[in-house]
Formats: structure tokens, sequence, C-alpha cells
């Protein structure tokens, strides 16, 4: 049965990009898409995947306000949130981390650490 993993990045270039990694991963995954923080909250609380990437810089609701949101949902509480981000300055990683992401990834995404890490978290999460 596919793992459910929720893609949200209002950049379809990079939605695109990050469900190839994730295709070549070897990895049984269904792959839902969110194309900004408004949208990942609802498909979130809709779907209830296993693991969300979550880009941190989007217009509608950012990656923080959407990681926030998720982590006080009863249903969505407990899901990992990895923030896929080129928000790379000083502070970003901890921001990301105290709106609740579990962890932090910059873009240009390094393909090898995303399938590593998405691997720990389903593992961890079995």
């Amino acid at each position: 049965m596919p793992r459910v993993v929720l893609i949200a990045d209002d950049n379809a270039d990079n939605i695109l990009l990050i469900r190839r990694i994730l295709r070549r991963s070897g990895m049984d995954l269904e792959i839902v898409e969110a194309h900004g923080g408004r949208d990942a909250l609802q498909l979130a609380t809709e779907k209830l995947p296993e693991i969300i990437l979550l880009d941190m810089k989007m217009p509608d609701m950012d990656g923080y306000q959407a990681a926030t949101a998720i982590k006080a949902g009863e249903t969505t509480k407990n899901i990992p949130v990895i923030a896929v981000t080129a928000q790379a300055m000083m502070g970003d990683r901890e921001k990301a981390l105290e709106a609740g992401c579990s962890e932090y990834i910059t873009k240009p995404v390094d393909a090898a650490l995303l399938i590593e890490t998405l691997k720990r978290f389903l593992n961890e999460g079995k």
C-alpha cells in the first residue's frame, strides 16, 4: 500500500522536481500536491498524509503559518513536516523548527538527502 506524501509549494517546477526525485526513490508513494499554504492545510486534514514536504515561502499562507496550523490540528499534529525551502539565512532553520517542522532541507534540493530524510521519517512511523 502506497505511503501518502504531501508536497506543498507554490512553484509548479519545484513540485515537479520533488515528484521526480520521489518517483526515483524506489518507495511506493502516493503523491498529493498543494499549491499554497492554505491548500496544504486543507489537504493535510483531508488526506492525512504520512509526511509533508513544505515550502516556507508561499503567498497565501507561508509555510511557517501552515506548519503551525498543521501541528495545532488534532488529526494532523503527529504528521512529520519537512521544510523544503530556499530560505537559508541564519535563523531560518530554527524558525522552521519552532513552527513545528521536524527537519529542514534547503533548495536547490539534494536528491539523496531528500530521499534519506523521507525514508528516515517514514520508517519511524511504521
